[in-house]
């Protein structure tokens, strides 16, 4: 085993896509850093999340400077890869590489879930984003066992090329329902945002502008539909002619834009202090105002006499407003406060720079 020269695929891959996640998961901190804001369990959890990318970015290289990731190698006898040190640091990066982009997937999936649950408001929504939450922890958790367990003994994965006599692992089969099930929750996180944002009482533009914020996430779609795509095909290949480092090669290519996409997408509404003006979260702020004015005039009654100060203190009031503050991420941008009043916490008005309160429909006179 040693170094050889790899493929350019591999490498143009390895570097870029990690760097552009690095810069996104930076630029966030940053971001929140430069407004003072305090850190949520979303921005924690991209953290994670950029660790296991950059992984599996570092196992692919591996694979192709020790492991002749992407290339034609000739075979024994049988037609089988000759199982040598290359082809053992070759299948010992496939193990890997299965393993880490499901749980680099699963984790990301998760910081822009809880990310949809710090800005939306809504019982229906909520209920939409918990059986999301458990729906990916399955797929995350069953798919993780299944490969780290996928040959008894472990080793076997690697000390034996797939189909030959005596090697006891699972069949490729279970793969096709991974990438499958992989893209229906993608799909679902996609669009689970689109009903809230429809609803909203806002401009054409900025409906547009919150809608792309959030239809960035096809990117991850589009590269999860090009991995299944490769996966199916790998599946008809590798029983032909068993060129497993060629073969299998695309699949391991198609990990690494899906894993870092995820991440830079998760951190694009996030990056609103790095720009003057308009910008993305500006807008998301607007929608989380937006939904919150709208929650709230639903349940204020029309006749204006109504709405009292004790009406307006309940528990739906304060839970629909999620305690919106001037200079936090999601204060309104496009929405204005001319028509809100700001209460402090012993329920008083109070100057909107104190760091906690709520936000109120002014009363009429």
């Amino acid at each position: 085993m040693g170094y050889r020269t790899p493929v350019a695929t591999p490498v143009a891959l390895g570097v870029t896509f990690p760097l552009l996640a690095i810069a996104a998961v930076v630029a966030r901190f940053w971001a929140r850093r430069k407004k003072r804001m305090s850190l949520r369990i979303d921005d924690w959890m991209l953290l994670p999340s950029l660790a296991l990318a950059v992984a599996n970015a570092i196992v692919m290289l591996i694979a192709a400077t020790n492991g002749n990731l992407g290339r034609w190698l000739p075979l024994d006898d049988t037609g089988f890869p000759i199982v040598n040190p290359d082809f053992e640091t070759f299948q010992k990066c496939i193990y890997a590489n299965k393993i880490i982009s499901t749980l680099s997937i699963g984790v990301t999936r998760y910081a822009i879930l809880l990310f949809y649950n710090r800005i939306f408001v809504g019982r229906s929504f909520n209920i939409s984003v918990w059986v999301l939450y458990v729906l990916n922890g399955f797929w995350t958790v069953a798919y993780t066992i299944l490969f780290i367990f996928s040959c008894i003994p472990i080793s076997d994965f690697w000390k034996a090329a797939h189909g030959q006599k005596g090697r006891r692992c699972v069949q490729l089969n279970p793969i096709k329902v991974y990438a499958v099930a992989s893209i229906i929750i993608d799909v679902c996180m996609l669009l689970i945002p689109w009903p809230q944002i429809l609803k909203l009482k806002i401009s054409r533009r900025e409906k547009v502008a919150v809608l792309g914020i959030f239809g960035m996430g096809a990117l991850v779609l589009a590269v999860a539909i090009g991995k299944c795509y490769e996966f199916w095909n790998v599946i008809k290949t590798i029983n032909k002619h068993h060129q497993i480092a060629h073969d299998e090669a695309p699949t391991m290519y198609w990990t690494i834009p899906e894993t870092c996409i995820a991440v830079v997408c998760a951190c694009l509404p996030s990056l609103r202090p790095l720009f003057h003006g308009w910008s993305p979260e500006s807008v998301v702020g607007s929608m989380r105002s937006a939904l919150s004015l709208h929650s709230m005039g639903k349940k204020s009654p029309s006749n204006s006499a109504n709405r009292s100060q004790k009406g307006l203190n309940t528990e739906q009031s304060t839970d629909s407003v999620r305690n919106l503050r001037e200079g936090d991420a999601e204060t309104p941008a496009f929405v204005t406060t001319a028509g809100l009043e700001f209460y402090g916490k012993d329920g008083t008005k109070a100057e909107a720079t104190e760091p906690d309160g709520i936000y109120r429909l002014r009363e009429e006179p």
